[in-house]
């Protein structure tokens, strides 16, 4: 799969590259054929942030030359592993930006609808406040455990705070930890896509699943579209939810580099409504 990011070709030949990989249909403009792998289901079918990872393959692939931005996705249904198609067009074309719409479907059924907003390379006015996570060092996190049919959660190596561990009945529904790919040290917009709906829901710390796990919408907004990571170096995750009113909560994470400068942010509207 080939990818332009900041001008340059970037080939992912990881795993993740080839769970994303995109197959044009022959004679369908914007339409390709995708594989829903079992190796990144979730609690309740494939985890949703890799189906939006699918779709920002899509959105690149139609919108050539531009890179992700902002995706704002609906979760319809849940998807299953196997086959599925992904139906892209760009609706509005302009000098710098593309909006564009993909919709990911599963046999007869939508899965997920997604707004994608892809720019050129360009300089704008730009300023930067770097605020690091408060998280301890990773030699002093804790293993994650992935409870069982959570396989997204194998996919990332990973360490979790170890005061904002799920099922612990806190009082704060929050979570911080480190987590890096196992087998790429450069990361996409499609990865970052992915990484913001990764972290198990904070929503779990204080209920059980999958009650505050269930997806809605998320907008995910992506400060830098690629980044490289050194040998030893991680990326930092905090994902909380400070409100949850009438079966809905909706959660604000952010991603990070070591230093605290600001990768990707996300606002995730989750079902926390018993039954």
């Amino acid at each position: 799969m080939t990818q332009l990011i900041s001008g340059e070709t970037f080939r992912d030949h990881s795993e993740f590259g080839r769970a994303t990989a995109l197959r044009p249909v022959p004679g369908e403009a914007g339409v390709f054929a995708v594989e829903l792998a079992g190796e990144w289901s979730s609690l309740i079918g494939i985890h949703g942030g890799y189906m939006a990872a699918i779709t920002v393959r899509g959105a690149e692939a139609v919108a050539a030359g531009r890179t992700t931005r902002t995706t704002s996705t609906s979760f319809l249904r849940p998807g299953q592993p196997g086959p599925a198609r992904l139906e892209v067009r760009e609706f509005r074309r302009s000098r710098s930006i593309s909006t564009v719409i993909a919709d990911l479907i599963q046999g007869p059924s939508v899965l997920m609808s997604s707004r994608v907003t892809l720019t050129t390379d360009r300089t704008g006015v730009e300023w930067s406040s770097p605020d690091p996570i408060p998280v301890p060092p990773p030699e002093e996190c804790v293993s994650l455990d992935p409870p069982p049919g959570n396989h997204h959660l194998a996919r990332l190596d990973a360490v979790l705070d170890p005061t904002t561990v799920p099922f612990t009945d806190g009082d704060l529904a929050h979570i911080r930890g480190w987590f890096r790919p196992f087998d790429s040290r450069r990361v996409d917009a499609a990865w970052l896509t992915m990484a913001v709906d990764w972290f198990p829901p904070p929503a779990f710390i204080r209920i059980a699943p999958p009650t505050g796990g269930i997806s809605i919408d998320l907008v995910s907004h992506l400060h830098q579209s690629s980044v490289e990571l050194g040998p030893d170096e991680w990326l930092a995750g905090e994902f909380g939810i400070d409100t949850s009113t009438g079966g809905l909560a909706v959660e604000h994470g952010r991603i990070t580099r070591t230093d605290g400068t600001l990768v990707a942010e996300s606002f995730h509207t989750r079902w926390t409504a018993e039954g």
